[in-house]
């Protein structure tokens, strides 16, 4: 999954940082709550650095499986 976290606008002052658990990769109903901010910024800055770590860690098992 290319960005597994995402930020979901809940108001103009809410922005919660969510885990996508669909099988289809979509934003779901089930996703996990993972963090919230009230700064839209601060949530993308979150996100951007957690879906690269997460991205370096899979590319990193699949060359350990090699």
């Amino acid at each position: 999954m290319r960005n597994r976290y995402y930020v979901q606008p809940l108001t103009e002052q809410i922005f919660l940082i969510r885990e996508r658990q669909s099988a289809s990769g979509g934003p779901g109903p089930n996703d996990r709550l993972v963090r919230s901010f009230s700064v839209r910024h601060d949530a993308y800055m979150f996100v951007g650095k957690m879906n690269t770590e997460d991205a370096e860690q899979n590319a990193q098992a699949e060359k350990s499986q090699l």
